[in-house]
C-alpha cells in the first residue's frame, strides 16, 4: 500500500470528535473559553486556495531565478504542507499556513557532523554539514562567492547564514519583484481589451525569522483578506524507508513508508549562548517534520486519538484566550508545545507499550482533556518538556530503527525560553483549571501513565 494514498499532502479541515454522551461538551467548552474555535468550510477553502496558488506562483518564479543566478541550486516546486493547517488543528481563523520547500545543491556529498556546546555537551538534533568532495565547489562559483562554503580547521562546511541571507532572501526578493511587475501589468489591462486581467492578484511582503521566510499575502478578492505563509527552505538530507507496525495504523500488516529528512538553517542562536562562535553560522537543525506529520495523520484513523486531537484544539483556544490576559503559562506555551504534549498523549495512551494494560481505552474528550491538562501541569511544574523526537526511548515503537531512534539525548523545549517566564508559568496554571472547570476529568486517570510521564519522560 502506498504511503501517499494513506497520507496525502493536503491541508486538513478541523473535525472535532465527541462521543454521543458528550454531545454538549463542546458548547460548554466554548462558553467557558469565550472565543470562537471554528470557521466555515467556505473560508477554509478560500484560504487554502490562496496559500496553494501563491506558493505555486512564487515557486515557479523562484526556480527560474535560482537557475539564472545560482548554478547547482535546485528548488522543488512540490512543497510539503506542514503545521496546524496540515494537522487539522487550526482554530479561530484559517489564515496561517506552513510550507516546507525542499532544495538541494547538486553534486555535493555532505556529512552530518554533531554539534557540541562550549562545555562539551552534545546538542541533540543540531548539526553542521561538511562538504566531503571539496573539488566540486569550483563548479558552484556563485554560491562560493556568496560565502556559502566556509573552511574551518581544514574542513569545508555549509554556512547557513550566507545561504539564508545572501542566497534565499536574494532569490525571494527577485521573485517578489517579478510578481509585482506581473501584477502591475495585469492591473493595467490586456492589449486586446484594455481592461484588467481577471487572474487573481496578490500583494506579497517578505519577513525573516530563520529558518523561516514569513510571507504576508494581501488578497483583494476574498475573506480572509490576509493570509500568512511560513515559507521554510529545507535542504534534503536523504530519506529512510520505515516498516511501520500494523497496529499503529489500524492495519492487519506492517506497511513500509518513506520518510524524507531535511536540514533547516538555524544560524540565529538566541536560545543557547554557549555555542562556539565558529559554529553559530554553520548550525542546522535536523528537521523531524515528516515524522511529526505522520504522528498527526495516524490520529484520524482512531477515535481515541481524535479525542486527543480535539483536546489539543481546546487547549490551543484556551491558551490564546489567556494569553490576551497576560497569563504567564499561556504566554510560555506555544502551539508546538501543545502539539508535543498531544504526541505524548498519543504515544502513552494509544500505542501498544508496557505502560497501559491490554484493553485500555480513552472514554471520550473529557478524559483525554484530563490527561492533557495533567501533562501540561507536570511539564510546568518540572519546568521541562522534552522534544518528542529527541531521546525518546519509546520512539522505536512507532518508527522502528529510524534515524531519530539513534539519538539518545533529550532536549528540553523550555530551554530556549526566558527562565523567569518558565518559573512564573507554573503559578498561573490554576487559572487554566478554573476556566475549564467541569469540562475535563482528572480523577480516575491511569496512575502508571501519569507516573511514567512525570518520572521518565520529564527527566533529563
Amino acid at each position: 500500500m502506498a504511503s501517499e494514498g494513506l497520507f496525502p499532502n493536503t491541508w486538513r479541515y478541523p473535525d472535532d470528535l465527541f462521543p454521543d454522551y458528550e454531545v454538549y461538551l463542546k458548547s460548554q467548552v466554548l462558553g467557558k473559553i469565550s472565543i470562537p474555535i471554528d470557521f466555515t468550510q467556505y473560508a477554509w477553502e478560500n484560504a487554502c486556495f490562496v496559500a496553494d496558488d501563491v506558493l505555486g506562483i512564487i515557486l515557479t518564479e523562484l526556480q527560474k531565478q535560482a537557475e539564472k543566478y545560482f548554478e547547482g541550486l535546485t528548488i522543488d516546486r512540490n512543497f510539503i504542507r506542514q503545521g496546524s493547517a496540515r494537522q487539522g488543528l487550526k482554530i479561530e481563523s484559517p489564515d496561517e499556513f506552513d510550507a516546507i520547500v525542499p532544495f538541494k545543491i547538486e553534486g555535493l556529498r555532505l556529512q552530518e557532523v554533531h554539534l557540541w556546546d562550549t562545555a562539551g555537551q552534545y546538542l541533540p538534533g543540531q548539526i553542521r554539514l561538511r562538504v566531503m568532495n571539496d573539488e566540486q565547489i569550483g563548479m558552484l562559483p556563485r554560491l562560493q562567492r556568496e560565502g556559502v562554503f566556509e573552511v574551518v580547521n581544514g574542513a569545508c562546511f555549509l554556512n547557513t547564514k550566507a545561504l539564508q541571507e545572501q542566497v534565499f532572501k536574494s532569490l525571494m526578493d527577485k521573485t517578489l519583484y517579478e510578481l509585482f511587475l506581473a501584477t502591475a501589468k495585469r492591473l493595467e489591462g490586456t492589449p486586446e481589451t484594455g481592461r484588467p486581467s481577471e487572474v487573481h492578484v496578490y500583494h506579497v511582503k517578505r519577513g525573516s525569522r530563520p529558518p523561516t521566510m514569513d510571507l504576508t499575502v494581501n488578497v483583494d478578492f476574498q475573506d480572509p483578506s490576509t493570509v500568512y505563509v511560513d515559507f521554510v527552505p529545507a535542504l534534503m538530507l536523504g530519506s529512510e524507508m520505515i516498516l511501520i507496525p500494523g497496529a499503529i495504523i489500524s492495519s492487519p500488516c506492517d506497511i513500509a513508508i518513506n520518510f524524507p529528512r531535511f536540514g533547516l538553517m538555524k544560524w540565529i542562536n538566541k536560545e543557547n549562548a554557549d555555542i562556539c562562535e565558529k559554529d553559530k553560522e554553520l548550525r542546522w537543525r535536523n528537521c523531524s517534520s515528516a515524522y511529526e506529520k505522520f504522528m498527526f495523520d495516524i490520529c484520524f484513523m482512531n477515535r481515541e486519538r481524535r479525542y486527543i486531537m480535539t483536546s489539543c484544539r481546546i487547549m490551543k483556544a484556551l491558551v490564546k484566550r489567556l494569553k490576551e490576559q497576560s497569563n504567564q503559562a499561556a504566554i510560555l506555551l506555544t502551539s508546538y508545545h501543545l502539539k508535543t504534549i498531544a504526541m505524548y498523549c498519543v504515544l502513552l495512551l494509544t500505542i501498544p507499550t508496557v505502560i497501559v494494560p491490554s484493553g485500555f481505552h480513552i472514554a471520550g474528550v473529557r478524559e483525554a482533556l484530563g490527561y492533557f491538562m495533567t501533562f501540561v501541569y507536570l511539564s510546568l511544574e518540572k519546568k521541562c518538556l522534552p522534544d518528542f523526537f529527541l531521546g525518546n526511548e519509546n520512539l522505536g515503537k512507532i518508527f522502528p530503527d529510524s534515524h531519530f531512534t539513534k539519538i539518545h539525548v533529550k532536549y528540553n523545549l523550555f530551554e530556549k525560553e526566558n527562565p523567569r517566564l518558565v518559573e512564573a508559568a507554573k503559578y498561573c496554571f490554576p487559572e487554566m483549571q478554573n476556566v475549564l472547570y467541569g469540562c475535563y476529568n482528572d480523577n480516575n486517570l491511569n496512575a502508571r501513565v501519569i507516573s511514567y510521564f512525570r518520572d521518565r519522560i520529564l527527566t533529563i
